[in-house]
């Protein structure tokens, strides 16, 4: 059976299906799709001053700085990561080049020309089709407590072991140790906030509990422009637990577990560390 895809748009033509403004084989207009992402990000922001944030799963990509031990990640501040802020962290992975593997451009350029506006930090994507001919190594994820608690050389640069996560209101942070000696990619597996969404965005990764909560708010706020719309109390009591189910819960978890293969066997020592 074929996957429903997940995007914005059909978010939006899923809640006026539920109000009763579209038809099953009907497609919605222009003003519907744009008012439509107009309501989802007024909902997103009224739901951030309530303290109530949509999770969703993702992987962030990033090269280290040497030397740099913190990197900063949101969508809101500049920051070294451009991506939404971060909540939670479910692996951690740094990759080094197969010492046995030498990659030859097949149409090497003699006399490059220099890029006029070059990137600060380069685009991991742009070696993807280089990840057979590197060593994975995965980062131990530990809080802040952990990271505070022991003895730590601070001017130590080499190959990373740890992780740890601080969220911020506006960012969040990732502090390595030990720094980095070389510009090594980042992989890091997190669940994130959505901060805002625009037309036809993938949600396929936002859990099926929080898209059927969004699909309810969105149908009521659509009331405002559709005032005969098909609101009855079933669709009010439905929304409204959605709503105390959210509102009253700490966190929703839903990080994916990493297998016991990616955990270190030896104990957690910090001696260990560059034997690792």
């Amino acid at each position: 059976m074929p996957q429903v895809t997940k995007t914005t748009n059909q978010l939006i033509i899923s809640s006026l299906y539920l109000l009763g403004e579209l038809g099953t084989n009907e497609i919605p207009d222009a003003f519907m799709l744009n008012s439509g992402m107009e309501l989802i990000n007024e909902l997103l922001t009224k739901f951030a001053a309530d303290s109530i944030y949509i999770p969703y799963l993702t992987e962030i990509k990033f090269y280290m700085k040497p030397g740099k031990h913190t990197y900063s990640i949101s969508d809101i501040t500049p920051a070294y990561v451009r991506a939404d802020r971060v909540v939670d962290l479910s692996f951690a992975n740094y990759f080094v080049p197969d010492p046995g593997y030498h990659h030859i451009h097949p149409n090497p350029n003699p006399n490059p020309i220099p890029d006029p506006d070059p990137d600060p930090i380069p685009d991991p994507d742009d070696h993807d089709h280089d990840h057979e001919h590197q060593i994975c190594y995965p980062l131990k994820i530990i809080n802040k407590a952990q990271y505070y608690g022991v003895t730590r050389l601070t001017h130590l640069n080499t190959r990373p072991g740890f992780i740890f996560l601080d969220k911020q209101p506006l960012e969040s942070f990732v502090t390595l140790y030990p720094a980095p000696d070389r510009p090594y990619k980042c992989l890091l597996g997190v669940k994130s906030m959505i901060d805002s969404l625009k037309i036809n965005d993938d949600l396929s990764e936002l859990p099926p509990f929080y898209y059927g909560f969004l699909k309810y708010c969105l149908a009521r706020k659509f009331l405002s422009y559709y005032p005969s719309g098909n609101w009855n109390d079933t669709a009010e009591q439905e929304y409204q637990d959605y709503f105390s189910t959210i509102k009253n819960a700490n966190e929703t978890d839903v990080t994916v577990r990493p297998s016991a293969i990616l955990s270190r066997p030896e104990p957690f020592y910090w001696q260990n560390i560059l034997a690792y």
